[in-house]
């Protein structure tokens, strides 16, 4: 499967997701997305942005006593007025990020453990 058949999946079958995309957080950049609508390339940067932002702060040295390391730092919530962003890795060190737009008003679990299982088939087949 290629890169943004994954995305179309991921954001077909989240419940509230309106777009689903690819990036680089060590280039600051979204590669694919799949949206509802049209999505102009500013919000596209501003989600990376905010992806770079919300993994620099689950810094490995962070980590709460008792948790798996490989587990967290891999996946960031972040919430504004209206909606959540989703960020997903295959694992803390890749710089590859799936993330997802979601409503507000809608479950993030299900969107995260989808996002997390895209970046996991993405890595797969991208080897």
């Amino acid at each position: 499967m290629k890169i943004q058949d994954h995305l179309d999946q991921l954001r077909k079958s989240s419940f509230g997701c309106n777009l689903a995309a690819f990036g680089d957080i060590s280039s600051g950049l979204i590669l694919r997305s799949s949206s509802d609508r049209p999505c102009p390339r500013e919000l596209l940067d501003s989600l990376c942005e905010d992806a770079i932002r919300c993994f620099a702060l689950a810094d490995r040295h962070s980590r709460p006593e008792g948790t798996e390391s490989d587990v967290y730092g891999a996946s960031v919530i972040s919430f504004t007025a209206r909606r959540s962003h989703v960020f997903a890795r295959n694992d803390t060190e890749t710089d590859d990020v799936v993330c997802a737009i979601i409503e507000q008003a809608q479950a993030i679990d299900p969107v995260l453990r989808a996002a997390r299982e895209t970046a996991e088939k993405i890595s797969e087949d991208s080897t």
